[in-house]
């Protein structure tokens, strides 16, 4: 008898195997997962809080009224979705709309009028329902109503731009609202983009200087005379020593002596001005924005004397080419918490280390002695006039080295200040 033993694995040539791969991994759906989906959902539909709310109450008075025969709820049940159903026919279609937001004054200072226009115009075929026109001013949204508008008609609404304050106000962009009165459903459509409006700081004119500590051959013309410079003064007698290439050949000949040309000197000041933006540095709000003002003042200034410029900060320096573009800057800045007053003058030294005059602006947190240790991190033939706004400090202009510590109560009181600090 023969018994026949299969092996245990066996294989056959031209056999496939068996493919087998484990199942895909499925992501667990987490509850940002299921706002997302609801969020967009939300979008497609055009619907609300409001209306998700009035739905689900609809469908649950329904539930409960159907089953215990309460025809007060069946009826509430239906009068919410009808409602929602009515919402809903508010949102059919889309506008035709041409908006247009003016605004024509983008830069102006605190406490000027500033104003913008907003005009809807109807590009469809037919008259339009009223509505209304949402634009966001700052930190507010300004709600305007759009009356029923004919094809090819327009409507023109004003706004004010708050001013109170520097800053840099955000302006658009305008959406009109197409949904029905209790707000359950609606679509929101941008029409335009946004403008920025830049609030300048206050400022007050300073006493001009003219003549700087540096020698430029294009600043500003001195009364002491010198050799060789631009500024052409007058001719005198040829001295031992005189560099003969300023020799005037035509005039030694007539005379028959000889002439050397003799110039004015000309100097110019190159200026940066620091702004502290540490927190520490400043105690209250207002005790910052008066900083921020002198910092404009004397940048205004030193753009009229056609000096040189640098507007530094704890974070940055900006060359300062135009008064716009350095008043724009100086609207944006903002405290910061992690900084220090030694942080800008570092800036000033590094980035900045020809500049003959710094203008360092800080608080009334820190004190005259922590801002005259501060500026000996700045070279010696640096003159630096350090201010000090304190609100509660009296006037007075200390001057020990090269270091001028201003203590400012008030803006109106840096005009004087500057005089006796530049002298």
């Amino acid at each position: 008898m023969t018994s026949s033993v299969l092996p245990e694995a066996a294989s056959y040539e031209g056999a496939a195997e068996p493919a087998w791969a484990p199942p895909p991994e499925v992501d667990p759906v987490t509850p940002h997962d299921v706002a997302d989906r609801l969020r967009k959902l939300s979008q497609l539909l055009g619907m609300r809080t409001a209306g998700w709310v009035l739905l689900g109450s609809g469908v649950v008075l329904l539930a409960a009224g159907w089953p215990l025969r309460w025809t007060e709820l069946r009826v509430a049940g239906v009068l919410a979705l009808l409602l929602v159903a009515v919402a809903a026919l508010f949102t059919i279609g889309r506008p035709r709309f041409e908006v247009a937001v003016g605004v024509p004054d983008t830069h102006v200072a605190v406490g000027d009028r500033a104003t913008g226009t907003l005009v809807v115009r109807n590009a469809g075929t037919r008259r339009t329902l009223p509505g209304r026109v949402d634009l966001p001013i700052g930190l507010r949204t300004a709600s305007l109503a759009v009356p029923s508008l004919k094809a090819g008609g327009q409507h023109e609404s004003t706004f004010v731009i708050p001013t109170r304050r520097r800053a840099v106000v955000p302006v658009g962009p305008a959406q009109s609202v197409q949904g029905d009165p209790f707000n359950l459903m609606g679509r929101d459509t941008l029409w335009t983009e946004m403008i920025e409006v830049f609030v300048h700081p206050r400022t007050v004119r300073l006493p001009s200087r003219q003549v700087g500590f540096v020698h430029d051959l294009e600043g500003h013309t001195t009364p002491k005379l010198s050799s060789a410079d631009m500024s052409f003064h007058a001719l005198r007698e040829y001295v031992a020593g005189d560099d003969r290439r300023h020799i005037h050949w035509r005039s030694s000949a007539r005379t028959g002596r000889l002439m050397v040309r003799q110039y004015e000197e000309t100097r110019q000041s190159r200026v940066a001005v620091a702004l502290d933006l540490a927190d520490g540095s400043y105690g209250s709000e207002d005790e910052f924005e008066d900083a921020v003002s002198v910092a404009a003042s004397f940048v205004l200034q030193a753009l009229r004397d056609e000096s040189p410029l640098a507007l530094v900060t704890n974070v940055d320096v900006q060359p300062a080419q135009t008064s716009t573009r350095a008043m724009n800057e100086l609207s944006r800045v903002e405290r910061l918490a992690n900084a220090h007053l030694t942080d800008v003058v570092r800036l000033v030294r590094d980035r900045e280390g020809n500049a003959s005059i710094v203008v360092l602006v800080t608080g009334s947190k820190v004190s005259a002695v922590k801002v005259r240790q501060a500026a000996t991190l700045l070279n010696l033939d640096c003159r630096v006039i350090a201010v000090r706004v304190s609100q509660t400090a009296v006037l007075s202009v200390d001057t020990v080295s090269n270091v001028t510590v201003v203590q400012l109560p008030d803006l109106a009181d840096l005009p004087q200040a500057a005089r006796r600090a530049l002298l």
